[in-house]
């Protein structure tokens, strides 16, 4: 898997934006961005009782093991694991849990 550094968080209208430094053979780091939209945090996290960086965390985990987000691309939002394969719901929703734990 990517390993990935998160740089940044702030919060926008409906979302929340991380800017995120990709590890690479070069050693020369790339970046993304991720949105993190307010209703995939309240799907995940229905309580609220989990900071949205864990599950911004989770949501990276996924999509940059998964063959749909290679090559990886400059930003990925929230919504877009679900279009690529059904089971990233329940998946993404493990992987908050596992990281929560």
């Amino acid at each position: 898997m990517t390993e990935f550094t998160v740089i940044s968080e702030s919060e926008e209208v409906g979302c929340w934006i991380y800017e995120v430094d990709l590890a690479s053979a070069d050693d020369v780091p790339d970046r993304l961005q991720l949105r993190l939209a307010w209703e995939d945090y309240d799907l995940w996290v229905r309580d609220g009782s989990i900071e949205p960086a864990r599950v911004a965390n989770a949501l990276l985990r996924f999509a940059l093991a998964h063959q749909a987000f290679q090559p990886t691309p400059a930003r990925i939002d929230s919504s877009h694991p679900r279009r690529f394969d059904p089971s990233a719901d329940d998946e993404i929703n493990r992987l908050i849990r596992d990281i929560h734990a």
